[in-house]
């Protein structure tokens, strides 16, 4: 077992509301002792209203303001950052605030597809971030978790509006893809950093994959269950880069060119190391819409 048993998370929206909810749960079962949850002081009164029963100290901060964040993460054994991955300066100033505050673990917002070689898209900012974990000597935890499948087939996200029976995706569909529930995120994490021991988790990738399929394979899935018939247009790599080029802030090309090109997946995953796990396969999330 780690030892870990005093956290902070750093952002309770999309991601970081499940993992401080499961956090919680272990709270409550007496498998963490102390939970800190930071916030934007714009959103601090409604995550304190949200927390104010469960025993969690909620704390409104500048993300900008190193010294702020050192205070607020004094005697903290676990930083889990669940802030806008893409943010580059955010999430280093956590990071040096998380140094300068001694903690012993740093989880970045890694949470996605790991970053790939050479990419000139959105997640090779990962990659520029890893240098500067590095260079401050703080230990990490980077976990990817491929597409969070509860969240990709609503407006907005990435042009999956599946409940529309219209749908953009890259290339011919057939590209594997990881998919992985939030809630299954968060249970996977509180595993790993109260079960496993420290040497698995410090400086060491943790691969998550609640599930894999294509895109044709959930669309045939999803018609077979349903009844409903797909217009699915196929986007060329060519397409994507024009749309990349003519705006280079155009994530949802980025994104589905990352995920023709096989950028979804996570490579070999490490669901074994909790047994006990059972993800929600990808199809649950499509067939309620």
């Amino acid at each position: 077992m780690s030892g870990f048993k005093n956290f902070a998370v750093c952002g309770t929206g999309n991601i970081g509301s499940f993992i401080a909810d499961h956090l919680l749960d272990l709270k409550e079962a007496g498998k963490i002792e102390n939970l800190t949850i930071l916030t934007r002081v714009s959103s601090h009164a409604r995550a304190a209203e949200k927390y104010a029963s469960t025993g969690a100290a909620v704390i409104g901060v500048d993300y900008s303001d190193r010294t702020e964040l050192k205070l607020a993460l004094s005697g903290t054994d676990v930083v889990i950052s669940t802030v806008t991955g893409f943010v580059l300066q955010v999430q280093a100033t956590i990071a040096e605030a998380a140094k300068d505050a001694g903690v012993h673990l740093f989880v970045p917002s890694e949470f996605g597809p790991p970053p790939q070689e050479g990419e000139a898209s959105v997640l090779a900012v990962k990659a520029h971030l890893h240098a500067k974990f590095a260079e401050i000597g703080l230990p990490c935890l980077f976990v990817y978790t491929g597409i969070f499948s509860d969240l990709a087939w609503f407006p907005g996200a990435g042009g999956l509006d599946i409940a529309s029976g219209k749908l953009a995706i890259g290339g011919d569909g057939n590209q594997n893809m990881s998919w992985t529930a939030r809630a299954d995120v968060a249970r996977f994490l509180g595993y790993a950093l109260t079960q496993l021991p420290v040497q698995r988790l410090r400086n060491q990738e943790l691969r998550l994959e609640g599930d894999l399929k294509s895109f044709n394979q959930i669309f045939s899935e999803y018609e077979g269950k349903t009844g409903k018939k797909l217009e699915v247009t196929h986007l060329s790599i060519d397409e994507l880069n024009a749309r990349i080029q003519a705006n280079p802030k155009d994530i949802a090309a980025m994104l589905l060119k990352s995920f023709a090109l096989g950028g979804g997946l996570v490579g070999t995953p490490d669901n074994d190391l909790y047994p006990q796990w059972n993800p929600t396969p990808v199809l649950t999330f499509t067939s309620v819409l």
